[in-house]
This record gives C-alpha cells, structure tokens and sequence, in this order.
C-alpha cells in the first residue's frame, strides 16, 4: 500500500473483502508478540524489512488484541502517508472495529473498541490536549526507530505506555539501532526485548523481496572534516561537500552505464542538490523531476504521481521517496546522500525492496516464488552506492565511531564488501560456504565478491585467530569475532559432551545473549546485560560453571597454544575437509586445535541434519 490515491478504495463503504491471510512470518511475529504480553512485559519491539507487511501485521495484532481484552487501540506515526495508510489497512483487516484519524474525533464521542490513528507531531507536542483523557491498551508506534524522539516519549508517557495498562509494540524496519542513538530511556527502557526479527536477508532469500544487485562508485570526496551533529552528517556541510559537478557527473555517468532504461529514485542530500541533479539528467534527455518537503502539498503529490505513471523516469528527492512512499515498479536506487543513519539507509534501499503486484500471490514455496520474481518485469533492484572518503570504522555500535552503512552490511556481511553487481542471494550463499575463520578475517579488510572464490586457500589464519581488540581488555578467553556484533569461543569435547562452543551476540536494543551449544545437550542461554565489559564477565563465569573444565582449553595464557603443529593435527583437518593450502598456513596448535574443533562441530551439526 501508498501514499497515492489506491488507498481510497479501503474506504468503510467499500464491500467487506475476504480475510486476509498472513504470510508465515507474519504470523509467527503475532504469535511471538502475543507470547511476550502473557509474559508480562509491556514494550515490545518488531524488526521486519519494508515491504513485508508491518501495518499488515500490526493491524492483525489490533483486532487480536480487541477480541482478547476488548481493548482500544492508538496507532502513532509521523507522516501523512503513514496515517492515512495505517487505518485504511486497519479497517480492511477489521471491519467490525470503529477506525479514526485523531484529527477527526471529537473527545466525546469514544466508541467501544475504538482504534485511533494519529500523528505524533499532534499527540506528542508538549502540552498537547488532543483526545482528552482516553488511554487506550493498545499502543502501536510505527517506524519505532524514532522513539527516542522527545515527541514520541511525551506521547509514551501520556498514553500509559509506561504504565501497567497498556501493552505497547513498536514496529521498525531497521535491523540496528535508531539512529545511532539508544531504545533506551534515563530510567525506564522504551522497549524492553525485541518480540521478533525478521531480517532483509530471509525475507529476499525466502523470496517475499526482491533481490538487490549492488554497485559502489568510489569518489575523491572527503568526508573526514563533515561536522556529525545527533548521529549523522551536518546536512548543510554534507550538501557543501558532494554537491559538486564533477561527483554528480560520476553518478550520472555510471548509472546510465548500469540502469539507464530502469525507473529511479536518487537520494540527495539537500533541495539544491535535488534541483541540481534532476537538472543534469533532463540535459542528458532523461525525465527528471526533483522533490522537497518545501513544496505546496498540490504540487508535490503531481510530480509523484507523474513519477508513479512512468511519465517520469528518474525522481530526486530530500527525504521524500522514503518511510510510506511505496511503488513497487521502482527498480534502481541511486544513493547520492551519504549518511551515518542505519535507519535512514535502511529507509532509502526499502525503497527497491517490493516486487511487482500479482507475481508472488499464491505461491507458496520460497524457491518457486523467487524463480517467478526473477522471471518478471522486476527480476531486481539495482542499488547504487556513490561512496566518499572519510574515517569508515567498524559495524553498528552507538559508543564509537562505526562503519558508514552500507547494502552489504544490512545482511551481515563485511560493509566495505563490493558486490560489484552481483546479487545479495548469491553473495550470501558464497559467503555461507566461507570458514568461520576465514569471515573473521574479511571483516578486518576490503573485499570484493570475486575474491570471495580465493579466501577458502588464501586465508591469514595468524591474522584470523587474534582476539578481536574490543575483546582482548575484557576476557582471558580466546574469544574470535566471526561476524557484526558476534563473537565464538570453542570450549573443547569431553567423553559426555562432544563439540562445545560458546556464542556471544549484540541484539538491536543492544543487550547481549551468551548460548551454549554441544552435541548432547539442548542450547543454554544467558541474558548478559548491555555494558560489553559486564557481558563478558557473566559470559566467562557461565562458561566456568557450565563447563568448569575447559579453562585450559578456552585461555589465552595456555602454554600449549604456542607449541608447533603436529603432523596429527594436520592430518585430522585433512580428513575433515581443510584445503592443503589453509593446512600449510597454520603454525601453532592453538590455531589447529580451534580450527579442529570448529570443523567437528560442523560435520557433527550436518549429520545430525541429515536425519
């Protein structure tokens, strides 16, 4: 569903349709909602990609939870397109339940089971009075990444949302933090466990999505000296630094190259670089036109909907074309906006995400569906990435400077990594048949997709076995980080216990999850808290207890680790399946007996799979 003029067919008048169906994820997220309310908890939040059904799935949880408790319901959202289409979805999924935009009701005239939607610009201003003293029991905040606004808090706090009361679920597509900044309040936490996560890589590999085909064009700007104001570049500075003629030719001279024939949104940084690029494309004979917020309402919607016709080809805008602006046939994203924001990033790509209506409808197999996709007018999304120079750390973490996001790293994959055109369903499978070691590594250097063919033989293991540095100041443990906010220690076999290894993993609310796995038991897990020096201390007596003789095994202080290989070892990995050349590179039994244990635990995990 958009913002354009379809959604006024979900009008209470219109014939009551059939119900609607929720697709398996969908409905394992209510279920897992659901699961968390018995539990007593009252903030909750859900992670799923834009296009795969969040106001689907938050207008099921509404009716699920009225027919529960009988309760009313608040939907907060912060933009026209958002409210308008949250209550037409509402009140086709359920009829039966009375369905108003805030601005349209009069404070005397509540209806039982009353679902109200309204703008968190009108019910979170600071002495705000509207809707009087109702307090529903209900709360849903769309594009929850936002809840940390003081807005969204004055809203939370005068409807009860931190009360006993009221059952509060937030929805977001941004698998990271919002925007830089914590889900967490000074005293209370805004959201107190994420319910469920749906992540971009199962819904494209499940084939709900399309595929996304990546480009990075690197340019000669520097970005090191752009003032970082609330978690991302000073807009004002930035549109000073990439709005310049010879970086928009670039753009213009490699997406003619790439996606010259395919409908396109370009995300800019400001309105005169919106104008300006618009412009260089209507020199090339290409049909352009550029969007503001500035813009009269009338003239706005008129250059969308020329866009949404396809009597407009290429669409520039300032954070326009972003949360709510859904037209499926888009099929090219050029990024001339560079940004520190997970969720604005994460916003501009879902721009490309959707496939083309009536191609997936009915089909029921994950394969089949992304066969169909690949065989329509829309087999894919080109997305391409005009990046700069400037200091590019590592991934996701609001306490140090990070990574600038990128379309490899919203899939867990290295964010420097270059698709180089290829898809993210094909990077992906490459990347699952990659080493644990071998992706630690690639996450300390530049890579692109061909070279993913030569790590398995040329990998650093010396370079891959080190303790990663945030970790090495914190634990005695030989602790390897093996992804983005995810770090693995193999614990050794004992006669009763086979294949032991630790994992430690940083959720999007930034809280840490220790799990213990073997080959006999069922997975332990522990809750370790949001301070990383905490985590790892609980993390290491758990493992203490749990596996009280394995401390010889899992330190890094161990004589043993430094002796040389032996041939027994080599052979061992032989059998396993190690490549000769990574079985040459190896120098120390800590680096053998790791990798031993690692390539153990996977064959025990695939034949246990085959049965």
């Amino acid at each position: 569903m958009g913002w354009f003029g379809r959604l006024e067919l979900l009008s209470p008048m219109s014939p009551r349709p059939a119900p609607i169906l929720l697709r398996p994820y969908q409905a394992k997220a209510v279920g897992h909602v659901l699961a968390c309310r018995d539990r007593g908890l009252k903030r909750v939040l859900v992670i799923m990609p834009t296009g795969t059904g969040k106001t689907t799935l938050f207008s099921s949880l509404v009716g699920k939870l009225h027919k529960d408790t009988g309760c009313d319901s608040l939907v907060l959202a912060h933009r026209r397109e958002l409210l308008t289409q949250a209550a037409a979805r509402i009140r086709l999924q359920n009829p039966q339940l009375p369905v108003e935009l805030a601005s349209e009701v009069r404070t005397t005239s509540f209806k039982k089971g009353q679902v109200i939607v309204g703008s968190v610009q009108a019910l979170g201003r600071e002495g705000s009075a509207r809707l009087g003293n109702w307090r529903p029991g209900c709360f849903i905040i769309d594009e929850a990444h936002h809840a940390a606004a003081s807005t969204y808090q004055n809203a939370m706090e005068r409807f009860g949302a931190f009360g006993e009361n009221c059952f509060t679920i937030g929805v977001t597509a941004t698998p990271h933090r919002m925007d830089n900044q914590s889900l967490h309040g000074e005293t209370d936490a805004i959201f107190e466990e994420v319910a469920f996560t749906y992540t971009l890589r199962e819904a494209v590999q499940d084939g709900w999505l399309a595929d996304l085909r990546g480009f990075r064009i690197a340019t000669g700007v520097d970005l090191s000296s752009v003032r970082v104001v609330r978690g991302d570049y000073s807009a004002k500075a930035l549109q000073d630094a990439v709005n310049t003629e010879s970086r928009n030719a670039v753009a213009f001279d490699n997406w003619h190259r790439i996606a010259a024939e395919r409908k396109t949104i370009v995300f800019c940084t400001g309105v005169d670089h919106a104008k300006t690029v618009a412009e260089m494309f209507r020199d090339h004979g290409v049909a352009a036109e550029s969007v503001d917020g500035g813009m009269k309402l009338e003239e706005r919607d008129a250059i969308l909907a020329r866009f949404a016709s396809g009597k407009t080809q290429v669409l520039t805008n300032v954070e326009i074309a972003t949360e709510g602006f859904d037209l499926p046939d888009v099929d090219c994203v050029l990024l001339l906006r560079p940004t520190k924001s997970w969720a604005l990033f994460c916003q501009m790509i879902g721009r490309g995400l959707r496939v083309l209506p009536n191609t997936i409808e009915g089909v029921a197999d994950a394969t089949a569906r992304r066969k169909k996709i690949s065989k329509s007018a829309k087999p894919d999304c080109i997305v391409i990435d005009v990046v700069d120079n400037g200091k590019r750390l590592t991934a996701p973490n609001p306490d140090k400077e990070e990574l600038d996001p990128s379309l490899s790293g919203l899939v867990g994959l290295p964010g420097e990594f270059d698709l180089e055109g290829r898809g993210l369903v094909e990077a992906m499978e490459k990347w699952d048949t990659l080493d644990p070691r071998a992706k630690a590594l690639l996450f300390r250097r530049n890579i692109n997709f061909q070279e993913l063919d030569q790590t398995l033989t040329a990998v650093d293991l010396l370079s891959e076995l080190t303790p990663p540095a945030e970790v090495m100041a914190l634990s005695s443990n030989a602790w390897m980080k093996v992804g983005d906010c995810q770090y693995m220690l193999p614990c050794g076999s004992s006669r009763v216990e086979g294949h032991k290894i630790a994992i430690m993993e940083e959720d999007a609310l930034g809280f840490f999850h220790l799990t213990l796995t073997s080959a006999t038991r069922e997975p332990l897990e522990f809750e370790c808290g949001r301070d990383i020096a905490d985590a790892f201390r609980r993390a290491d007596r758990a493992i203490s207890a749990t596996w009280p003789f394995t401390k010889g095994l899992t330190m890094t202080t161990g004589d043993w680790r430094e002796r040389a290989v032996t041939e027994d070892h080599r052979e061992a990995l032989r059998l396993l399946g190690v490549e000769e050349t990574v079985v040459a590179m190896l120098d120390t039994a800590g680096q053998a007996w790791t990798l031993l244990e690692l390539k153990r635990k996977e064959h025990a995990t695939a034949a246990s799979s085959a049965f």
